[in-house]
């Protein structure tokens, strides 16, 4: 079983492969010949990009160079990439957007802004099965029960949730 946090990512890998493309004729003096290598879809997709949607590619893939534990596979468990930058603020990002109303899923800690004196109890509470998410509505998740874009019980935080549908 993948443990969270601690799983090698195929979001990772596909950002790095995307930032490798890129770079990787920076890298070769004027004069050399580039390596020729088989084509890699991920790179063609991103390089297919408007040039702003690349460079949010290449934005989001040098945090991850940063600090790589940022991205946490769950697509094999809930179809989603995390992107946990281990404070008070996570997303989750679909790897079937045409599947889903929930393309994104913004977790935000509520702690801090209950202390202020949000009235959680006025969210509704959030469906343990995936997908049950209405798009731009605020849901409250307060430890207990099945979360399900980490298909687990999370009881480190209670969570503001928020599903963005791209389409």
């Amino acid at each position: 079983m993948q443990e969270y946090g601690k799983v090698p990512s195929r979001f990772a890998s596909f950002v790095a492969a995307a930032v490798l493309s890129f770079l990787a004729p920076a890298a070769v003096s004027p004069g050399e010949a580039e390596r020729s290598a088989a084509p890699d879809p991920a790179c063609d997709a991103i390089g297919k990009l408007p040039a702003t949607a690349r460079a949010e590619v290449l934005a989001v893939a040098r945090l991850l160079a940063l600090k790589p534990a940022m991205a946490i596979d769950f697509s094999t468990k809930t179809g989603e990439m995390c992107l946990n930058t281990e404070g008070p603020v996570m997303a989750h990002f679909s790897t079937r957007p045409a599947d889903t109303p929930e393309d994104i899923v913004y977790f935000v800690d509520a702690s801090p802004l209950v202390a202020k004196g949000l009235r959680l109890q006025e969210f509704p509470a959030i469906d343990p099965r995936q997908g049950r998410m209405e798009p731009s509505v605020w849901y409250r998740y307060e430890g207990r029960g099945m979360e399900p874009h980490h298909g687990k019980e999370m009881k480190d935080r209670t969570w503001l949730i928020l599903a963005v549908d791209v389409k």
